[in-house]
């Protein structure tokens, strides 16, 4: 309670708690008071006693309530004269719930479960491609080299002055500073606080080292999610970070090399070229000429960071005590600390950081679609723990590049890094715009060049289909599905209540489809929006959701300069609908239900709309940003897409196999119809032709019955009768997809119009006649032999052919 009446003290702007403090209202005077006692009593503004007095004036009526309120007037207003207390009050109120929830943590400090495998190393989503054994290593004094929260805690257990002391230094800063900013808020004065606050919390980051900067670092990676002000403070994370000793960067090559370095390098820069958080950057050549990059980690780097860590740890566990007082949220803000922690650690190995490095580039070259990017070569010869040598590259960010050079590069960006999330499963945890650059010279001019692999995750296959089917639910408005995925991906426990669950998050996520009308479509605003389900509903977000975050933000701010209405979820269905594809195709039972859901309509009938699109963008066309209408839009067809003779060669080709079930008795019905209006319009065409007019020869038609003679009037009202409106309407509009994948094109003003011979005409009638396969087939084929259609006719004839007859034996069985 005292947590729900403290979230409101805070939330409430200072002008309405003046209001609730006048106990002006008639009807909830009773809870005014309560609230302002609470409220002003913690802040210290006002003695316990006067607080007391207020609680009991609570449940009195008629004059003694006048009366009451009165008495409260007084003591409220002698408060109110006080401005520079009343002004402080919610900075003392965050001061005291800060100090309250760090008495909680100390009483509970214990670090978080760890799941080990058969080989006692962390089980995590943190790429590890060094041999098992490494889990295991110390270094000289002991300190793990692998992050183990249990092993860390061991060794740090043996100091624990150290530990005391940093996290008294981590609290020295950090108290005030968010005891202020609740302050500004709750008295709106936050605009005017903005630059100070990010200020002194770049301040803060400088002064506390390396673990701090990089936190800032994952912070400062989106320009529209964050004030101007806070955007640049927070660039000096990335441009002025303090270099090392120079002399000390030798000291450590040679202590890893065990030699000296002309042994090595020819040459190698005096001052370094770059710096970073945890090492900086020299430009080299080794003996035989090549120019080399030698990345050196700054000294001391694994004690500072392994204590930095446990602070951030014990400070996750505050923030959780303040977020369960004020939200409804169930992060675990511990394993989202512990996510972070093992990335920063697992960077601190650059032999892990070189060997991901390699299988990027790998993976990379073993993808079309990824040429335009590249990955630096690895010299594993000169490299070690904290000594990486590489390919040395001159570029440019990215981010700093004319906005049309930007919207060229991040279509080459957005392949590899949809790849890395959908395909590979292996992406680039740490990519600020500091590690994405044009090369400007060589053999790969014109590229991109992705640096700085120290921090790689990997996803699962079963959490991948699961982000597929997510989108999929979303963009359908499957509203359960959607809660199954959300509960198999980890934001939702299994035993929420959907009741309660299911109508928030169609209120937060409508919007951003189509017809929703949200204000931006992008993943800054989702984002915000997301946060306010936490308020609500128990949502919490999975540590490895926190590092894709990380990568999708990161790539959409930098598209947002170069295009301001990029939207990476609409540029995405591409890949989407390629995984979505191959996995159905591979007989996934989750993803064949998921393109069910998004191809078929409530009768079981395909959209025919929705497979255009799907079509399209499965031989690699997104539609553009004006062609959709909400941030996911299924329906939305590329105005300049794909051809469809592009189309069907996707089609018979492996990767269309999933959607040839879903679409061949659609694709009959056209043929159908195709076939009906054709000959029929041929035979009328022939009729007029005769001159004179002549009886023509009954033709023998076999049927179920036997075989009887019919007049080829007859006989083209059986097989072949006329279209009915509804079918008409059909083929002019649902089955435009289809008739385009035949080849065949509809003019809007004259309808169908198939030239088509007497002779054709009367091959398909005597073929359908016959009932004879080999016939049928033919005389379907001849009709469409001018068609770019007909391979698609001819290959999946099998399939076709058992529905058309279907259809044309329950035709004969009337006869």
């Amino acid at each position: 309670m005292e947590g729900r009446v403290f979230a409101t003290a805070l939330q409430r702007p200072l002008s309405e708690a003046r209001t609730t403090l006048e106990l002006a209202a008639p009807q909830p005077a009773t809870q005014r008071v309560t609230q302002a006692q609470v409220s002003l009593a913690a802040a210290g503004v006002i003695s316990t006693a006067a607080a007391a007095r207020l609680i009991s004036l609570r449940g009195r009526r008629s004059l003694a309530a006048q009366k009451s309120r009165h008495q409260a007037r007084v003591l409220v207003s002698s408060v109110l004269r006080n401005a520079t207390a009343l002004e402080e009050a919610p900075q003392k109120l965050a001061e005291e719930a800060i100090k309250a929830a760090v008495a909680t943590v100390d009483k509970d400090d214990v670090p978080g479960k760890e799941v080990l495998d058969d080989e006692g190393c962390r089980v995590s989503y943190v790429s590890h491609q060094r041999d098992a054994s490494s889990c295991q290593q110390v270094d000289e004094d002991g300190l793990p080299l692998v992050y183990s929260v249990t092993k860390l805690n061991e060794y740090w257990g043996r100091s624990p002055g150290e530990l005391t002391g940093r996290w008294g230094d981590f609290l020295g800063f950090a108290t005030p500073w968010i005891a202020k900013a609740f302050g500004a808020g709750v008295t709106g004065n936050l605009k005017n606080e903005e630059a100070n606050l990010a200020r002194e919390a770049v301040d803060a980051m400088q002064t506390l080292g390396p673990t701090f900067i990089k936190l800032g670092q994952v912070l400062s990676i989106r320009p529209d999610v964050l004030p101007p002000a806070a955007m640049k403070e927070l660039s000096r994370l990335q441009d002025e970070i303090a270099t090392f000793d120079s002399d000390t960067a030798r000291e450590i090559i040679r202590k890893e090399y065990g030699c000296e370095l002309d042994a090595v390098f020819s040459e190698l820069s005096d001052e370094p070229v770059a710096a970073a958080s945890l090492a900086q950057v020299y430009k080299g050549r080794l003996l035989d000429g090549t120019e080399v990059a030698v990345k050196v980690q700054r000294p001391n780097a694994l004690p500072t960071i392994s204590k930095d860590l446990y602070v951030m740890r014990k400070a996750a566990g505050v923030v959780t005590e303040l977020v369960n007082n004020l939200t409804a949220q169930s992060t675990d803000f511990k394993a989202l600390v512990e996510t972070f922690g093992e990335g920063l650690y697992t960077e601190l190995d650059f032999q892990n950081e070189a060997l991901n490095q390699i299988k990027m580039s790998e993976l990379i070259e073993q993808t079309p679609n990824c040429k335009g990017v590249i990955v630096p070569n690895v010299f594993m010869e000169h490299t070690t723990r904290r000594v990486l040598v590489s390919q040395w590259i001159d570029g440019t960010k990215l981010s700093e590049l004319p906005a049309e050079r930007i919207k060229a590069g991040i279509r080459d960006a957005q392949e590899v890094f949809l790849n890395q999330l959908l395909a590979w499963g292996f992406f680039h945890g740490d990519p600020h715009p500091g590690n994405l650059l044009y090369v400007n010279s060589g053999p790969d001019e014109g590229k991109l060049v992705l640096l700085d692999f120290g921090f790689v995750a990997q996803i699962p296959e079963e959490d991948r289909d699961n982000i597929v089917t997510a989108v999929i639910h979303l963009g359908t408005q499957n509203w359960d599905g959607l809660i199954d995925d959300l509960i198999a991906l980890k934001f939702l426990a299994q035993d929420c209540n959907r009741t309660t669950v299911t109508p928030v998050i169609q209120r937060v996520l409508r919007q951003y489809l189509v017809g929703g009308g949200a204000a931006a479509m992008n993943f800054s605003a989702l984002g915000q929006d997301l946060l306010t389900m936490t308020t609500e509903i128990p949502f919490s977000i999975p540590p490895y959701v926190s590092l894709l975050a990380r990568s999708i933000v990161t790539l959409e701010g930098i598209a947002l300069k170069g295009n301001p209405s990029y939207q990476l979820v609409g540029e995405a269905y591409p890949y989407v609908v390629r995984k979505l594809l191959e996995r159905s195709g591979d007989g996934s039972a989750q993803l064949t239900m998921a393109l069910r859901g998004l191809l078929l309509d409530a009768n079981g009938r395909v959209q025919s709309v929705r497979l255009s699109a799907l079509l399209q963008a499965a031989v690699g066309v997104a539609a553009a940003a004006s062609d959709r209408q909400g941030f996911i839009d299924f329906d939305a067809v590329p105005s300049e897409g794909a051809d469809s003779e592009q189309l069907v060669l996707f089609l018979l080709s492996p990767s269309g196999r999933s959607v040839k079930p879903l679409i061949v008795k659609e694709l009959a019905t056209t043929i159908d119809l195709v076939v009906r209006s054709a000959t029929r319009s041929g035979f009328l065409q022939f009729k007029q032709a005769l001159k004179p007019p002549l009886p023509l020869p009954p033709v023998p038609l076999i049927t179920p019955r036997g075989l009887k003679l019919k007049a080829p009037e007859d006989l083209l009202d059986i097989l072949e009768p006329k279209l009915g409106r509804d079918e008409e309407i059909y083929l002019q509009s649902n089955a435009q997809v289809f008739l385009g994948l035949l080849g065949i094109e509809v003019d809007p003003n004259k309808g169908l119009d198939l030239s088509v011979s007497p002779k054709r005409v009367m091959d398909v009638l005597g073929a359908l006649a016959s009932q004879k396969d080999d016939d049928v087939r033919n005389a379907v084929s001849q009709l469409l032999s001018q068609r770019r259609g007909r391979g698609l006719v001819t290959e999946w004839w099998g399939d076709v052919y058992n529905n058309l007859q279907e259809v044309w034996g329950k035709r004969l069985a009337n006869v």
